[in-house]
Protein backbone atom coordinates (compact mmCIF):
# COMPACT_ATOMS: atom_id res chain seq x y z
CA UNK A 1 0.00 0.00 0.00
CA UNK A 2 1.36 3.24 -1.04
CA UNK A 3 2.19 4.76 2.66
CA UNK A 4 1.11 8.04 1.11
CA UNK A 5 -2.35 6.90 0.67
CA UNK A 6 -5.32 8.54 3.22
CA UNK A 7 -8.20 7.02 3.77
CA UNK A 8 -11.12 9.28 3.99
CA UNK A 9 -12.60 7.74 6.90
CA UNK A 10 -11.52 4.52 9.96
CA UNK A 11 -14.59 2.56 8.02
CA UNK A 12 -12.96 2.69 4.29
CA UNK A 13 -9.62 1.93 5.86
CA UNK A 14 -11.36 -0.86 7.49
CA UNK A 15 -12.86 -2.54 4.55
CA UNK A 16 -9.32 -1.97 2.61
CA UNK A 17 -7.81 -4.18 5.28
CA UNK A 18 -10.55 -6.80 5.11
CA UNK A 19 -10.10 -6.96 1.69
CA UNK A 20 -6.05 -7.13 1.36
CA UNK A 21 -6.78 -9.72 4.42
CA UNK A 22 -9.29 -12.08 2.78
CA UNK A 23 -9.22 -11.59 -0.76
CA UNK A 24 -12.72 -10.89 -0.68
CA UNK A 25 -15.76 -9.56 0.95
CA UNK A 26 -18.89 -9.42 1.36
CA UNK A 27 -21.69 -7.53 -0.05
CA UNK A 28 -25.24 -7.29 1.54
CA UNK A 29 -27.55 -5.58 -1.25
CA UNK A 30 -31.03 -4.40 -0.18
CA UNK A 31 -33.50 -4.78 -3.32
CA UNK A 32 -36.28 -2.88 -3.66
CA UNK A 33 -35.11 0.75 -4.04
CA UNK A 34 -31.55 0.14 -3.96
CA UNK A 35 -31.24 -1.54 -7.63
CA UNK A 36 -34.98 -2.24 -8.05
CA UNK A 37 -37.59 0.28 -8.96
CA UNK A 38 -40.09 -0.22 -6.49
CA UNK A 39 -41.14 3.11 -5.18
CA UNK A 40 -39.15 5.36 -7.26
CA UNK A 41 -39.81 5.15 -10.82
CA UNK A 42 -38.21 8.32 -11.87
CA UNK A 43 -35.99 7.79 -14.68
CA UNK A 44 -32.93 9.31 -13.27
CA UNK A 45 -33.59 6.80 -10.62
CA UNK A 46 -32.98 3.88 -13.19
CA UNK A 47 -30.14 5.11 -14.70
CA UNK A 48 -29.08 5.18 -10.60
CA UNK A 49 -29.89 1.55 -9.89
CA UNK A 50 -27.63 0.61 -13.55
CA UNK A 51 -24.78 2.35 -12.55
CA UNK A 52 -25.33 0.47 -9.08
CA UNK A 53 -25.14 -2.87 -10.90
CA UNK A 54 -22.70 -1.83 -13.05
CA UNK A 55 -20.52 -1.21 -10.17
CA UNK A 56 -21.27 -4.79 -8.17
CA UNK A 57 -20.64 -6.86 -11.06
CA UNK A 58 -17.05 -5.20 -10.97
CA UNK A 59 -16.68 -5.24 -7.61
CA UNK A 60 -17.49 -9.52 -8.27
CA UNK A 61 -14.90 -9.35 -10.48
CA UNK A 62 -12.66 -7.96 -8.41
CA UNK A 63 -13.35 -10.32 -5.35
CA UNK A 64 -16.78 -9.89 -3.72
CA UNK A 65 -19.63 -11.99 -2.83
CA UNK A 66 -23.19 -10.45 -3.37
CA UNK A 67 -25.57 -11.29 -1.15
CA UNK A 68 -29.40 -9.77 -1.54
CA UNK A 69 -30.15 -8.61 1.96
CA UNK A 70 -34.16 -8.09 1.98
CA UNK A 71 -37.06 -7.94 3.81
CA UNK A 72 -39.25 -9.28 1.50
CA UNK A 73 -41.10 -12.85 1.70
CA UNK A 74 -39.24 -15.99 0.64
CA UNK A 75 -42.14 -16.42 -2.29
CA UNK A 76 -40.16 -13.09 -3.79
CA UNK A 77 -36.59 -14.93 -4.36
CA UNK A 78 -37.56 -15.96 -7.11
CA UNK A 79 -38.25 -13.04 -9.06
CA UNK A 80 -35.42 -11.20 -7.40
CA UNK A 81 -32.89 -13.98 -8.87
CA UNK A 82 -34.66 -13.45 -12.09
CA UNK A 83 -34.29 -9.79 -11.89
CA UNK A 84 -30.05 -10.43 -11.26
CA UNK A 85 -30.12 -12.95 -13.86
CA UNK A 86 -31.30 -10.67 -16.49
CA UNK A 87 -29.12 -7.70 -15.40
CA UNK A 88 -26.01 -10.08 -15.09
CA UNK A 89 -25.76 -9.59 -11.63
CA UNK A 90 -24.55 -13.28 -10.41
CA UNK A 91 -25.49 -13.37 -7.16
CA UNK A 92 -24.53 -15.71 -4.03
CA UNK A 93 -27.29 -16.02 -2.29
CA UNK A 94 -30.09 -14.43 -0.95
CA UNK A 95 -30.46 -13.12 3.01
CA UNK A 96 -28.09 -15.84 3.76
CA UNK A 97 -24.54 -15.96 4.65
CA UNK A 98 -22.79 -16.53 1.19
CA UNK A 99 -20.17 -18.58 2.34
CA UNK A 100 -20.09 -20.83 6.05
CA UNK A 101 -19.27 -17.96 8.76
CA UNK A 102 -18.91 -18.75 12.65
CA UNK A 103 -21.30 -15.62 12.70
CA UNK A 104 -24.16 -14.31 11.37
CA UNK A 105 -26.22 -17.22 10.87
CA UNK A 106 -29.57 -15.79 13.12
CA UNK A 107 -31.12 -13.18 11.12
CA UNK A 108 -28.63 -10.68 10.08
CA UNK A 109 -26.29 -11.65 7.53
CA UNK A 110 -22.74 -10.68 7.36
CA UNK A 111 -21.06 -8.26 5.23
CA UNK A 112 -18.02 -6.31 5.19
CA UNK A 113 -20.76 -3.82 3.64
CA UNK A 114 -24.29 -2.76 3.70
CA UNK A 115 -25.90 -1.13 0.40
CA UNK A 116 -29.40 -0.53 1.18
CA UNK A 117 -31.18 2.95 -0.03
CA UNK A 118 -32.62 3.92 3.62
CA UNK A 119 -28.85 3.41 5.24
CA UNK A 120 -26.47 5.76 3.59
CA UNK A 121 -26.71 4.50 0.50
CA UNK A 122 -24.37 6.94 -1.52
CA UNK A 123 -21.59 7.38 1.31
CA UNK A 124 -21.47 3.12 0.79
CA UNK A 125 -21.09 3.39 -2.65
CA UNK A 126 -18.43 5.83 -2.56
CA UNK A 127 -16.28 4.13 -0.01
CA UNK A 128 -16.87 0.58 -1.97
CA UNK A 129 -15.95 2.42 -5.45
CA UNK A 130 -12.79 4.03 -3.67
CA UNK A 131 -11.38 0.90 -1.74
CA UNK A 132 -12.47 -1.60 -4.65
CA UNK A 133 -10.41 0.66 -7.50
CA UNK A 134 -7.51 1.00 -5.22
CA UNK A 135 -7.43 -3.05 -4.44
CA UNK A 136 -7.75 -3.50 -8.40
CA UNK A 137 -4.90 -0.80 -8.97
CA UNK A 138 -2.64 -3.46 -6.36
CA UNK A 139 -3.68 -6.27 -8.05
CA UNK A 140 -2.74 -5.05 -11.75
CA UNK A 141 0.44 -3.69 -10.32
CA UNK A 142 1.50 -7.23 -9.63
CA UNK A 143 1.31 -8.82 -13.10
CA UNK A 144 4.23 -9.23 -15.32
CA UNK A 145 4.48 -7.22 -17.85
CA UNK A 146 2.46 -8.95 -21.15
CA UNK A 147 0.69 -11.40 -18.24
CA UNK A 148 -2.81 -11.13 -18.11
CA UNK A 149 -4.86 -10.39 -14.81
CA UNK A 150 -8.63 -10.88 -14.04
CA UNK A 151 -9.72 -7.61 -15.71
CA UNK A 152 -8.34 -8.07 -18.98
CA UNK A 153 -11.33 -9.19 -21.62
Amino acid sequence: MNKNYKFKNKYEERLYNEWKQHGKICIAIDFDDTIYPWKLRHENDIKSFEELISLLQVARETGAYLTIFSACASDRYGEIQEYCNKHKLPIDSINKNPIDLPYGNNGKVYANIYLDDRAGLLEAIDMLESVMYKIRGEKAKNLTIGEEGPYTT
